[in-house]
């Protein structure tokens, strides 16, 4: 297995060869997104490629996702069969298929790329049918989660590659401001990128948050921890009013249901409340919140909201007919404890 750590892929990915296929197991829609918008970066200036999204779920068809590297491109070029697992549970055919499909790039079989972007795995998953064979014959980026202790020098890095250069005491600040939501951070990363370059003070930065209308969507997380109800549909209603990206409110809802689920299970464990809290980045309010929401909720609770968000995804995406924003007060009033209707066919 060759693994690539996501800061080295970022940073001097392009001075590596680009891997035939190549994996991005991650919980994180950054490092997602990050990871894989490089790769497709990259093999745009080798060939123009035509690009073939498939989605590993109940419709998953095996033998037509083989098909793909079996069959010749339009005009001669390579496809990019860019392949989105959602949950990291394999049917028996599905692994099989995946299984094929890294058995064929490594003996040069196919021309065609493959780009798999999945869950975080288990150990238990990693040697599994399917995906043990994508890990031994393809690379993998590393996206290794960032804690509290590493998040200020994340967000040194972060904005060094957009050429801008923040102090110590700034990172820590607006590591502080954003409680680990990392979508957050890079945001305001990207945005102080177009109004400066090179060092910035403190004051600016701060003056460009306190100012920056897309931090409702971070307050929007303490709403959906305390279950309060009235401000969470008043807030969806106000970042739609706004403009406020889809996506990004997505993200934010998706980080709750993740930051219940995980406090959960590392209780299960053993593991006390504030401890649990610590290793998942539960900082500030969102603590103060957590215990409330932890009693709302079950894991087939959270099942169901991690679906609805899937479907608020294909939405945003075209995939699938319907207003996201409405979807995503269903899912905030879910969080906060309004059980969601029976989902339709997703």
């Amino acid at each position: 297995m060759k693994q690539i750590a996501l800061d080295t892929w970022l940073n001097d990915g392009a001075s590596t060869a680009l891997p035939q296929l190549l994996c991005v197991f991650t919980d994180e829609p950054l490092f997602a997104t990050q990871a894989t918008d490089l790769y497709r970066q990259r093999l745009k200036k080798q060939t123009d490629y035509q690009r073939q999204i498939v989605e590993v779920d109940r419709q998953f068809d095996p033998q037509e996702f083989l098909s793909l590297f079996a069959e010749a491109s339009l005009f001669g070029d390579v496809s990019l069969v860019d392949l989105r697992i959602n949950q990291p549970k394999l049917s028996k055919e599905a692994a099989e298929a995946l299984s094929k499909a890294a058995q064929w790039i490594t003996a040069g079989d196919t021309g065609h790329h493959l780009l798999v972007n999945a869950p975080k795995l288990n150990k238990t998953q990693e040697k599994s049918t399917g995906f043990a064979d994508l890990l031994a014959k393809g690379t993998e980026i590393a996206c290794r989660p960032v804690g509290a202790d590493t998040l200020p020098g994340w967000i040194a890095q972060a904005a060094k590659r957009k050429g801008v250069q923040l102090d110590r005491e700034t990172c820590a600040w607006l590591a502080e401001k954003t409680e680990g939501n990392l979508l957050v951070a890079h945001q305001t990363i990207e945005k102080l990128s177009l109004e400066h370059q090179g060092a910035v003070k403190a004051e600016q930065v701060q003056g460009m948050v306190a100012n920056s209308a897309r931090f409702n969507v971070f307050d929007l997380g303490g709403s959906l921890l305390a279950g309060d109800t009235k401000r969470i549909t008043r807030m969806i209603e106000g970042l739609e009013a706004e403009g406020e990206a889809p996506t990004l409110v997505l993200w934010a809802l998706q980080e709750e249901i993740r930051a219940i689920r995980d406090t959960q299970q590392a209780m299960r464990r053993g593991m006390s409340l504030s401890d649990a809290c610590r290793q998942n980045r539960i900082w500030g309010q969102r603590q103060n919140h957590i215990a409330a929401a932890l009693k709302r909720h079950t894991p087939g609770s959270l099942q169901k909201l991690t679906a609805w968000c899937y479907a608020a995804e294909k939405t945003i995406k075209g995939m699938k007919q319907g207003d996201p924003w409405t979807l995503f007060e269903i899912i905030g009033l879910g969080v906060a404890g309004i059980e969601p209707p029976e989902l339709w066919n997703t």
